[in-house]
């Protein structure tokens, strides 16, 4: 394998060496790492829901998250339109990066039914 990318190297350049090499690799891992997601995700949704929960149960938890919640909201927002715009610049680097689903993440903590996310300890609600 080795041998094989060195005689590519000297016969394409290490630009385009590099280049398909990360294609190939892309697309064999790609779709194994779409099942991986599928299978996963429910779970670590599941565990990122209860996790949120207790640690709601703590004293201080719920005035921080009051504060915080708010903030790290709106720098996912401006983080989303920032990898948007560059993409749309034509940078090619930003079409690679993940998008915050901040609506996701809104609906999945928001899913609490009549019990809220701050339970007795405070008045926020994720979901807003």
């Amino acid at each position: 394998m080795a041998r094989a990318v060195a005689t590519e190297v000297q016969r394409a350049g290490v630009v385009d060496t590099a280049s398909g090499v990360a294609k190939s690799v892309y697309a064999k891992c790609e779709p194994r790492a779409k099942e991986f997601y599928a299978k996963y995700e429910p779970k670590a949704e599941q565990c990122a829901v209860s996790a949120w929960r207790k640690l709601n149960q703590l004293p201080l938890f719920p005035k921080m998250a009051h504060v915080m919640v708010p903030t790290a909201a709106y720098c996912s927002e401006k983080y989303n339109q920032t990898v948007l715009s560059t993409a749309d610049k034509g940078y090619k680097v930003s079409s690679y990066l993940p998008l915050v689903p901040v609506e996701r993440i809104a609906k999945v903590f928001g899913e609490q039914g009549s019990e809220s996310l701050f339970s007795s300890h405070g008045e926020i609600d994720v979901a807003n």
